[in-house]
């Protein structure tokens, strides 16, 4: 993942106050669940420099902060499934982007993006069906910033 911008990362926090209807836990969980997203993607990928405060701050985030989240905890059956899947489907993206088949290599990309389905259910659950609909397509085109290249 190319490290983002200060004006991305801005952005992104002013989309989560409107996406998230300012719920604060709700904004919280998805940063930190993200900040580990990244960490694990880069300890993965080796394509960016780890440093020991970003380790630091997701394992506390991870072993403290999450556990003891309101929304979060609240909500852990139905993100449960999702984080899930989003797991697995991170791994077989990451056996099939050094595929021979471009299709899967094209697949690999396109499933690795499958936590984005977080966003858009934390969406849903605050503000419901229509809320969901009135911003999912949004979160999805502003966290498309790469593009599949034949990699």
């Amino acid at each position: 993942m190319p490290v983002m911008s200060e004006e991305w990362q801005i952005a992104n926090q002013k989309n989560s106050k409107r996406w998230f209807l300012e719920n604060q836990d709700a904004i919280d969980f998805v940063n930190r669940f993200f900040d580990a997203v990244e960490l694990w993607d880069d300890l993965i990928d080796k394509d960016v420099e780890i440093t020991d405060n970003h380790i630091n701050r997701v394992f506390t985030s991870l072993m403290f902060a999450l556990p003891g989240n309101p929304w979060f905890v609240a909500k852990y059956t139905y993100y449960q499934p999702l984080i899930m899947a989003s797991i697995n489907g991170f791994h077989d993206a990451n056996e099939m982007c050094n595929s021979e088949e471009k299709r899967f290599r094209s697949l690999a990309f396109h499933t690795r993006n499958f936590g984005i389905e977080i966003i858009i259910a934390t969406a849903f659950l605050l503000g419901g069906y229509d809320h969901m609909r009135k911003v999912s397509r949004e979160i999805r085109e502003f966290y498309a910033f790469e593009e599949f290249n034949d990699a």
